[in-house]
């Protein structure tokens, strides 16, 4: 297997200043591509205490699941 480099947007919600709970949204080839895409899903309805990232991660090329 070929080890790679996937960007993953993950929305991020805060319960208090200890507990957090994320969900994965998408994964993409670039920091661009998942930037966008958090603008797209997330513009102006972005709800308290939830924040979208894009975090860099190493993935095998077979798993990689890119929309």
């Amino acid at each position: 297997m070929e080890t790679t480099v996937a960007w993953v947007l993950l929305a991020v919600t805060a319960f208090s200043s200890e507990e957090f709970n994320f969900e994965r949204i998408g994964v993409y080839n670039t920091m661009a591509e998942c930037y966008f895409a958090s603008t797209v899903e997330f513009w102006e309805v972005m709800p308290v205490n939830q924040e979208a990232l894009c975090i860099r991660v190493e993935d095998y090329a077979d798993e990689k699941n890119i929309p």
